[in-house]
């Protein structure tokens, strides 16, 4: 599904393909950010250049898709979907950076990458969060996800358990199992 030449645009973002040109001291910067990586298992790693390479090498050859989310050239965000075509799925997850949150960057990505992923073929989307990420909870269940499963306190943010929410949507042109 990777197409180097990929260009999807929404309301206010453009979805593109993540490139090394992507790896930046900025980007970087997010990925090692205590506040913005919260609610993510990143804060449990160590980021550099090589370790980003490595991360975006992983995706060639795949069904995955690894996006850069621009607004006006600039980059705001990042995406990935984790593509089953055997079942046609797709898990998708968004990182948008400190300086672009609340401006509706999220969302417009979510549903962007959603709607070309259920024009691809897609009969399922998929994400999860943690409940206390409201956040993304909101930019899930304002694309129209349904609650598809709750993980009790699974995993621990500031030594407290927190519950993982899973969120789903069918593509309205094939019907659920």
């Amino acid at each position: 599904m990777q197409q180097l030449d990929l260009q999807l645009a929404g309301r206010l973002v453009t979805l593109r393909p993540f490139t090394g040109a992507d790896i930046t001291p900025v980007y970087i910067g997010w990925l090692s950010d205590p506040e913005l990586m919260k609610f993510s298992n990143q804060r449990f790693r160590s980021h550099s250049a090589a370790s980003c390479r490595d991360y975006l090498a992983s995706f060639q050859g795949s069904d995955n898709l690894f996006l850069a989310i621009t607004d006006d050239g600039q980059l705001v965000g990042t995406m990935t979907a984790y593509v089953s075509k055997v079942h046609q799925t797709a898990d998708i997850g968004l990182l948008i950076g400190s300086q672009s949150q609340g401006k509706g960057f999220g969302k417009d990505a979510w549903e962007t990458l959603m709607a070309y992923l259920f024009r691809s073929g897609i009969r399922k989307v998929t994400g999860g969060t943690l409940r206390c990420n409201k956040a993304m909870v909101r930019i899930m269940e304002s694309a129209g996800m349904q609650p598809d499963g709750v993980r009790k306190g699974q995993e621990l943010v500031y030594g407290k358990p927190e519950d993982i929410l899973y969120f789903a949507r069918f593509n309205s042109q094939c019907s659920p199992i």
